[in-house]
């Protein structure tokens, strides 16, 4: 299509988030056409079930309750969990004591997928909206990668006598996690050694678990007094909302979890009770089924216009294609359809200098979610800097709306050089201004778009076998390059375990 096409307006509106879906080459008939033909039968009975906390994982025979995190059933609410509370306010108020008797001033949360993702997603966005009642600076670290990169760069910069390490872990077994855990762990009894000071020390004075399984962290050594605890039933990508969402209390304190908590519980609301073409996670849901199985595109870049978002690609990796990358069905049949796509991504006004021009002018098809914040409050600057930061928001709002346009409509000078085919179809999610609420109800639309995906292609988004194979087969080539196993494996990887076999230790 031309340029100068002129699309109609399709916008839902909804505590603040606005989804603007006039770039999918669809209409409400054909969306509400589509939703009586995929939707399966028992879909407001299976949503309800999300809703109330009685859905099953049929795999692991048990409910998923998500959804009661940031609910009646929140860690927050009606003080349910009064420990989370008094952790994060100790903390955050310099009262939390190191074995030494010196204040903490820095967490590090150890963890891997859900664990990680979400609370270093969220912290990320939301930490400049901090209590500005906190006289005590924290500042948070995150852990997760099992090459020990990332403690490569925290340990240097942190104080063994005032630095707290959540581990956190739903099964409190990670192998990832306490390779982690077990480097900290002799960097630590290195130090207090020298300070007069035992592991035991270190346990009870500078360690939190967070679990679903408190007699691991027990066992572990932990203070019952420093344990929080989830349900079994809620999921890892799923449980920024419970108790793993610690560090982005401890980075932004407790009344932004509860804002981020209302925010998604709104979300729910809407989700259970709003008709399909006026339903936000239901709209997202049936625009992706439909480009992925009418229009054949395997894949959704997510394009953030916000430096704030900058980690929400990675978390939407694990939370769509984690849940719905699967060729069986939630009853374990085969299936031979396209299920979810790949999901991609980067920030935006860094990807117009990067890869964007693949977008515009390269073969392959995509759809894509821009995000955007159109205003940007900057009110710890002066009036004079607060104007240019808002003439830089602008500039990046003017961005997005241009590449958007341009990757949906295209536009033909005649020549091959300034060819652009367009016809990508696209979201937008915008945000007069970022809040925790809109933050919170903007990752409940995506937890509920992957939900509604997973029942239409009839798979459980709620387990991950794919991922348990890989695991298994690494834990027996670790004996071999340890040296206690002489199992073959093939000649490329038999002779990359030489070579680490020789290699410097």
């Amino acid at each position: 299509m031309p340029m100068d096409s002129q699309p109609p307006l399709r916008q839902v509106t909804v505590d603040g988030v606005v989804f603007d879906w006039s770039y999918q080459f669809l209409t409400p008939e054909a969306i509400e056409a589509f939703a009586a033909k995929r939707l399966p039968e028992n879909f407001n009975e299976q949503r309800a079930a999300l809703m109330n906390g009685t859905f099953v994982n049929i795999s692991e025979n048990r409910t998923v309750s998500h959804v009661l995190s940031r609910g009646d059933q929140s860690v927050l609410r009606d003080g349910h969990d009064a420990r989370f509370v008094r952790i994060v306010k100790k903390l955050r108020s310099g009262n939390w004591l190191g074995a030494t008797g010196k204040p903490i001033t820095d967490v590090v949360n150890i963890g891997v997928g859900g664990s990680d993702l979400g609370p270093l997603m969220t912290s990320f966005a939301l930490r400049e909206f901090a209590s500005d009642i906190q006289q005590h600076h924290l500042n948070t670290h995150f852990v997760s990668s099992m090459d020990g990169g990332q403690l490569y760069a925290v340990l240097p910069i942190v104080n063994p006598e005032t630095t707290v390490f959540i581990i956190a872990s739903k099964s409190f077994g990670t192998l990832d996690t306490f390779a982690n855990v077990d480097t900290v762990k002799v960097w630590m009894n290195e130090h207090f050694k020298r300070v007069g000071k035992t592991e035991q020390d270190w346990l009870e004075h500078h360690v939190i678990g967070v679990s679903a399984t408190p007699k691991k962290m027990t066992e572990y050594g932990i203070p019952p007094a420093h344990q929080l605890t989830f349900d079994q039933s809620v999921g890892g990508r799923f449980s920024m909302w419970s108790a793993i969402g610690l560090a982005i209390a401890t980075t932004c304190g407790v009344e932004v979890f509860r804002r981020l908590q209302e925010g998604a519980r709104l979300m729910d609301e809407h989700f259970a009770s709003a008709p399909v073409t006026e339903n936000i996670p239901m709209l997202m849901a049936l625009c992706g089924v439909y480009n992925r199985e009418e229009r054949n595109i395997n894949n959704l870049a997510v394009l953030p216009y916000d430096g704030r978002f900058r980690h929400m690609p990675s978390y939407l990796q694990q939370l769509d294609m984690e849940s719905n990358g699967k060729q069986c069905t939630a009853t374990g049949e085969k299936i031979d359809y396209p299920t979810g796509p790949l999901i991609w991504g980067g920030f935006g006004p860094n990807g117009q200098h990067a890869f964007f021009q693949h977008l515009h002018q390269g073969y392959d098809s995509f759809a894509a979610d821009f995000l955007l914040v159109l205003h940007r409050a900057a009110k710890r600057f002066l009036p004079e800097v607060q104007e240019s930061l808002a003439d830089q928001q602008e500039l990046s709002v003017a961005n997005c709306l241009a590449h958007r346009k341009l990757m949906a409509y295209g536009s033909d000078d005649g020549t091959a050089r300034n060819y652009y085919p367009g016809n990508n179809p696209n979201n937008l999610i915008a945000l007069k201004e970022l809040t925790p609420e809109s933050f919170g109800a903007i990752i409940a639309a995506y937890e509920h778009k992957v939900f509604t995906q997973g029942l239409i292609w009839g798979l459980n988004s709620f387990d991950q076998p794919g991922v348990e194979l890989g695991k298994k087969i690494a834990e027996k080539t670790l004996d071999a390059i340890q040296g206690r196993s002489s199992e073959s494996f093939d000649p490329s990887t038999d002779a990359l375990i030489q070579s680490c076999q020789i290699g410097v230790r």
